[in-house]
């Protein structure tokens, strides 16, 4: 290797003895509202320890959904659901929407698992939460670590290798976290990582410029594909070479701290800091010379105070956040040197009536603003303030009805261009016995980011009269919680949904402009079941979607399936946990996705097999494990042209102090 890794020296902390449970009473309010309309995949802390995510790229796919990836650890992904992607997905830290304001994505690297207490996952455009408003394909809630009764030091590493023999171990990741009271009401989580990933893994292309895509190395690769999707016979199936994918080197570090105290009756007052750093090389196209370095550094600051039941009426949570986002890129030819300097200040605040009409009427109300401030060499120099005000009213009518009216007017201001929107949507559960039926209707709106109104750089610009996104869509499913069947219990559920969408922002011919509408329908699931006290846990996650392109006046796309959306995606997860190991088997499956709107050619499906294995604790704090990711060594594409690992094995161990 290039560098020699050494894993972090562990401090010994003489004063963090093992103190007692802390006794924290939660005042409660009452309410009869007995179902929701929102429907959420949940992913705990417990859960991403067992099976050792790297980021929070793997978790997403993991749970069903499409993940557009340019490489490995800490290169580039992001999610697509229902067919949306970018800032359509927002993502919520701590009941703040992190998107970034530039560009709309968050950058899933900069998120350290290890601080990470719960991520909830919520398909489609409607949201019962009043944190934000912004989403069309879905949100990604994340609730960070914050009080943990028990005072507690760990420490974990591992390295992985690609199995190449002049480079037999390729990445490390060191981790070191602590959580625990300071004092009786005051507690500190807090940890840290840094990771080394030389990404040199092994890919094969075709003789004529193209990447394999198949199992098992692309052994079946060469299948000759013509543009209406039928195989065309006598091509040599093991056609190709292997090469090392070079210029991919990622280090980072991640660095979190949350201190909150607590002054009676469950009131607290929390600081949280969240940085990370990255210095990544980025290769581009594998048959390109596109290769380039990025840094990234982000930090983000926040002030949270909680008051549950004030006046035995209504809970409340006020944030203040700064959220600072530097990008500084170079490519190999030394061509293209840019910054983008953005800083944001936002502020959030809710309050939860639970208590109107004897607890049969829920009121919440939020409100967020921010202002933003960027300074780019592609942007320029430009000022942003937007907010949102919204409520949503939740009604028990009896019999297991409730209804759900999410209410929003959001306003975006991008130095003198002004867009507002009203939001509304509505919603209606029943629910008898473990089952909930659910059903609603609801308006999506995106405004454009400041990329889109202002880029300026190779060869594209963006356009300053663009329209908003927008559109409807509907839901209708059902959930089961907790059926005892035999030997254990089911959960899970199943939505149809619908979307018409218009005005969709793309970049075509050098510049920004609204497209034509189109159509979604589709459905997505999950279902979970456990059986023998958990000793065999089945996890079944995915999407089925429907979606053309209906803009008549460009008839070579009309009737045309919407570019890189599959049609079928879907995870498996199966479970085993023996006394002395447990055993994690995780299977993803991508569909079809073609890569232009012509619908000529496209990218192969593709399967993922994970394997994780986790030992017993030792002693009580010593705890070894082993993963094997894309075990079938597949060849595939998640985005044209950049190939993605193959078979990879990461040995690592968990201490306990």
């Amino acid at each position: 290797m290039k560098k020699l890794f050494l894993f972090f020296s562990i401090i010994l902390f003489n004063f963090l003895v093992f103190a007692q449970e802390v006794e924290i009473v939660l005042p409660e309010l009452t309410t009869y509202v007995p179902a929701t309309v929102e429907q959420k995949i949940v992913v705990t802390a417990e859960e991403i320890e067992a099976r050792h995510f790297e980021s929070l790229s793997d978790i997403v796919e993991s749970c069903g959904i499409q993940n557009l990836a340019y490489g490995p650890y800490g290169l580039d992904s992001k999610p697509s659901v229902r067919g949306f992607t970018d800032e359509t997905v927002r993502v919520v830290i701590d009941g703040v929407c992190v998107n970034n304001v530039r560009n709309g994505v968050f950058d899933f690297s900069t998120l350290n698992l290890k601080a990470v207490e719960k991520i909830e996952i919520v398909r489609g455009g409607f949201t019962e939460g009043v944190e934000d408003e912004g989403a069309v394909g879905g949100v990604i809630y994340i609730t960070m670590k914050k009080t943990e009764t028990r005072k507690s030091v760990t420490a974990d590493a591992a390295v992985k290798t690609f199995f190449s023999n002049t480079q037999p171990v390729d990445s490390c990741f060191q981790k070191l976290a602590f959580s625990g009271p300071l004092s009786e009401n005051t507690f500190l989580n807090a940890s840290g990582s840094l990771n080394y990933a030389e990404n040199k893994y092994f890919y094969k292309s075709a003789s004529m410029g193209t990447l394999t895509e198949g199992a098992f190395g692309g052994l079946w690769y060469g299948l000759d594909v013509n543009h209406e999707g039928y195989v065309s016979s006598g091509v040599n199936t093991n056609s190709g070479e292997w090469k090392c994918r070079e210029n991919a080197q990622v280090t980072d570090a991640h660095a979190d701290a949350f201190l909150t105290h607590y002054y009676g009756n469950g009131n607290y007052l929390s600081l949280g800091e969240i940085f990370y750093g990255g210095h990544k090389h980025t290769p581009g196209k594998a048959f390109s010379d596109e290769q380039g370095l990025q840094r990234d550094y982000d930090n983000n600051i926040s002030l949270t105070m909680w008051n549950p039941a004030v006046a035995e009426l209504f809970n409340l949570k006020n944030s203040v956040v700064w959220i600072c986002n530097n990008c500084f890129y170079k490519n190999a030819k030394g061509t293209e040197d840019s910054r983008h300097n953005l800083n944001t200040i936002k502020y959030t605040g809710s309050m939860d009536f639970t208590s109107f009409a004897d607890g049969r009427i829920r009121q919440l109300i939020g409100i967020s603003s921010d202002f933003s401030q960027l300074d780019s060499t592609n942007d320029g120099r430009h000022v942003q303030v937007s907010g949102v005000l919204k409520e949503t009213t939740k009604i028990a009518v009896g019999g297991g009805w409730s209804f759900t009216l999410p209410l929003a007017a959001k306003f975006c201001l991008n130095d003198e261009k002004l867009n507002f929107a009203f939001v509304p949507k509505v919603g209606v559960a029943w629910e008898v016995g473990l089952f909930r039926f659910f059903a609603d209707l609801y308006r999506m709106v995106q405004f454009p980011n400041m990329d889109d109104l202002y880029w300026s750089g190779g060869d594209y610009h963006g356009n300053p009269n663009l329209r908003p996104e927008s559109g409807w869509g509907a839901d209708l499913g059902f959930y089961v919680d907790s059926v005892s069947i035999k030997y254990g219990v089911l959960h899970g559920g199943l939505t149809v949904f619908s979307d018409y969408y218009k005005d969709k922002i793309k970049w075509e011919s050098g510049t920004t402009e609204n497209i034509a509408s189109a159509f979604y329908l589709g459905m997505d699931f999950n279902f979970g079941m456990e059986f023998f006290n958990r000793f065999l846990t089945f996890d079944l996650n995915g999407e089925y979607l429907y979606n053309r392109l209906l803009d008549e006046s460009q008839p070579l796309t009309y009737g045309k399936r919407i570019m890189w959306t599959p049609d079928f995606v879907c995870s498996a997860s199966f479970g085993l946990n023996f006394e002395f190991v447990s055993f994690k088997l995780n299977a993803s499956y991508t569909g079809r996705r073609y890569n232009t709107n012509l619908n000529v050619s496209y990218l192969k499906p593709y399967v993922l097999l994970n394997f994780v294995a986790e030992g017993v604790e030792i002693a009580g704090h010593f705890t070894p494990y082993l993963k094997l990711d894309n075990a079938l060594n597949w060849q595939y594409q998640a985005v044209e042209g950049y190939p993605m690992p193959g078979i990879s094995l990461t040995i690592g161990a968990r201490y306990i102090f």
